[in-house]
C-alpha cells in the first residue's frame, strides 16, 4: 500500500501473497483515480481465495473418492464377470483334455444359463456321443478281431505296396509254413505265386483266385480289393488250407482205382472161364468142375469185397451189431493163425504164436474178431514176405490184469510204415506210401473196418512202426478182474 502511494507508482497494480496464519492465497488490486473536482484517491480491492480453495479441495476430494470407488466397483464387476466366464471355460478346457485322452465320463458343470452354459451342454452332448461312437467302434473291432481269430481260413491284409498290415492265426501259420519250407530257399515272406496274384489284382482291379502249393501242403488264395472312394486302399487275401481236402480227394481217387483193379481181375476170370464152359473148351467133366470152382471162388472174392464195403458203411453209420459169446481166447487165436501157415510159407515168412494165458475166457463177437485178425495177419505177411529175406510175423496175446487190458499184438519185421502215413492209416480208402505198396492187393478199407470193430468192443488199436524195420499193431481190449 505504501508503494502504491508513491508518486512514481503505476496507476494500476496487482499483488499476490499468502495470508498470514492460514497461508491461503490472497490477491490485492490497487487503482489510482482522480475525481472531476480534482480530488485524487487510491482504490484497494482485497480478495482472499480461502473459501474457493476450500470448495476446490472438497470437490477434488469428492472426485478422487468417486473415481476410486468407480475403479473399485468396475474391478469387482470385471472380476465377477471374468470369473463367471473364465471358470467354465477353464473347466471345459480341462475336461476337453481328459476327453482327448479317452476319458469320456467327465462332464462340464452347468453354472449359467447363458451362451457359456449352452456351450457346456453342447460339449457334454458331444462327449456322450463320442463315448457311444468309440464304444461302438471298439465293440465292432473286438467282434471283428474275434471273428478273424476264430476263422478256420487265413486272412491277410496287404497295403498297396504289398506289405502285410494285418493277419490272423491261420494266416500266420500259412506264412510260417511257407517261410520254413524247402521251396523258400531265399527266405522271402510270401510265396511267389501270391506275390504274382497281388501284382495281377493291382493291375486288372479284378478278383484273383489261385492255388498255392509247397511241400505236401496245398492252399487256395482269394484276393479282393478294398476301396477308399475310387482309390484302392488295400488288398485282402483269404487263404484256405486245402491239404486235407486234396488228400481225401486223392484217397477217393485211389480207392476207385483200387476197387476197379480188385474187381477187374475176378470179373475177367468169371467172364473167361464162363466163356470157356459155354464154348465147350472144357471137354471133360473134371475140367468143367475145375472151371466152375474157379468161377465160384472169384464170385466169393467179389462178394467179400462188396460185403467189406457194406460193413464199413454200416459201421460208420453206427449200425454195428455184435453177436458176443464167451469162449476161450487161446484156441480161437491159434485156429486163425494156423489158417495162414501155408500162405506164410509161400511168402517165405515164419509165423509165430505167443499165448500168455491159455485159460483166459473172453466175451466177444467171434466172426468180427476173426475178421480183425485175418486182416492184420494178411497185411503183415503181404508186407514182410519176399524171396531171400527171413520174414517173421508174430501174433501175441497178453493179459494185463494190473491195468485190466487184453493185448493182442500182430508184429512183423517187414517194410514198415512211414511216420507221415501213420495218423491216416485207419481212415477208409487210405493206403500207405503207394510206391512201397505197388503191386500189393488191397482196397484201403480193411484197417478202417478193423478200427470200427475194435471200437465196437470198447477197445482201441494203435500202431508202432519204423521203415525197413517192421510194424506192430496193438489191440487193447477191456479186461475184467482175473477169476480166482
Amino acid at each position: 500500500m505504501k508503494h502504491s502511494l508513491k508518486k512514481n507508482a503505476p496507476l494500476e497494480m496487482k499483488y499476490d501473497f499468502k495470508e498470514n496464519g492460514t497461508n491461503s492465497p490472497v490477491q490485492l488490486y490497487v487503482k489510482k483515480f482522480e475525481l472531476d473536482n480534482g480530488e485524487k484517491g487510491v482504490l484497494y480491492i482485497y480478495k482472499s481465495f480461502r473459501d474457493i480453495l476450500s470448495v476446490t479441495k472438497q470437490a477434488t476430494r469428492t472426485l478422487v473418492f468417486a473415481g476410486l470407488g468407480a475403479i473399485l466397483i468396475t474391478s469387482l464387476l470385471s472380476f465377477v464377470f471374468s470369473s463367471r466366464m473364465a471358470f467354465p471355460l477353464r473347466e471345459m478346457k480341462k475336461i476337453a483334455v481328459a476327453v482327448s485322452r479317452g476319458n469320456f465320463d467327465n462332464r462340464v458343470p452347468s453354472y449359467t444359463h447363458d451362451e457359456i452354459g449352452d456351450l457346456g451342454i453342447a460339449f457334454n452332448n458331444m462327449a456322450q456321443q463320442l463315448k457311444y461312437n468309440i464304444s461302438a467302434l471298439r465293440q465292432e473291432k473286438e467282434q471283428l478281431s474275434n471273428i478273424l481269430v476264430g476263422m478256420a481260413d487265413g486272412v491277410i491284409k496287404f497295403n498297396i505296396d504289398k506289405t502285410i498290415i494285418l493277419s490272423n492265426p491261420p494266416a500266420e501259420e500259412f506264412l510260417h509254413n511257407w517261410f520254413f519250407s524247402n521251396e523258400n530257399s531265399e527266405k522271402v515272406l510270401i510265396p511267389s505265386k501270391l506275390e504274382d496274384m497281388l501284382d495281377e489284382i493291382l493291375k486288372t482291379r479284378e478278383e484273383q483266385v489261385g492255388e498255392i502249393t509247397f511241400g505236401d501242403q496245398t492252399y487256395v488264395a482269394i484276393l479282393t480289393l478294398l476301396y477308399n472312394g475310387e482309390n484302392v486302399r488295400s488288398i485282402v487275401a483269404v487263404i484256405r488250407d486245402m491239404t486235407e481236402e486234396k488228400r481225401l480227394e486223392k484217397m477217393k481217387s485211389d480207392f476207385v482205382s483200387n476197387i476197379s483193379h480188385e474187381l477187374r481181375t475176378p470179373i475177367s476170370m468169371l467172364q473167361g472161364y464162363s466163356e470157356a464152359i459155354i464154348d465147350g473148351v472144357a471137354q471133360t467133366d473134371e475140367e468143367v468142375r475145375e472151371f466152375a470152382q474157379i468161377i465160384y471162388e472169384e464170385s466169393l472174392r467179389i462178394g467179400r469185397l462188396v460185403n467189406d464195403m457194406l460193413d464199413l458203411a454200416r459201421m460208420e453209420a453206427g449200425f454195428t451189431q455184435l453177436d458176443k459169446q464167451e469162449i476161450k481166447l487161446a484156441p480161437f487165436i491159434s485156429k486163425v493163425v494156423s489158417n495162414f501157415e501155408v500162405l506164410a510159407k509161400e511168402n517165405f515168412v515164419e509165423l509165430n504164436l505167443e499165448i500168455d494165458d491159455y485159460d483166459l475166457m473172453y466175451t466177444f463177437d467171434v466172426d468180427r474178431l476173426e475178421q480183425v485178425l485175418i486182416n492184420l495177419i494178411m497185411n503183415a505177411i503181404r508186407h514182410t514176405g519176399r524171396e531171400g529175406y527171413h520174414g517173421v510175423v508174430t501174433v501175441k496175446e497178453h493179459a494185463d490184469y494190473v491195468n485190466r487190458q487184453l493185448l493182442i499184438i500182430v508184429s512183423d519185421n517187414g517194410s514198415g510204415i512211414p511216420e507221415a502215413d501213420i495218423p491216416y492209416l485207419f481212415e477208409r480208402f487210405y493206403k500207405a506210401d503207394k510206391a512201397r505198396t505197388r503191386g500189393k492187393a488191397g482196397t484201403g478199407i480193411g484197417l478202417a473196418i478193423v478200427k470200427n470193430i475194435i471200437e465196437a468192443h470198447h477197445g482201441n488199436i494203435t500202431v508202432e512202426s519204423t521203415v525197413d524195420v517192421g510194424s506192430s499193431f496193438i489191440i487193447s481190449l477191456p479186461l475184467k478182474e482175473k477169476r480166482s
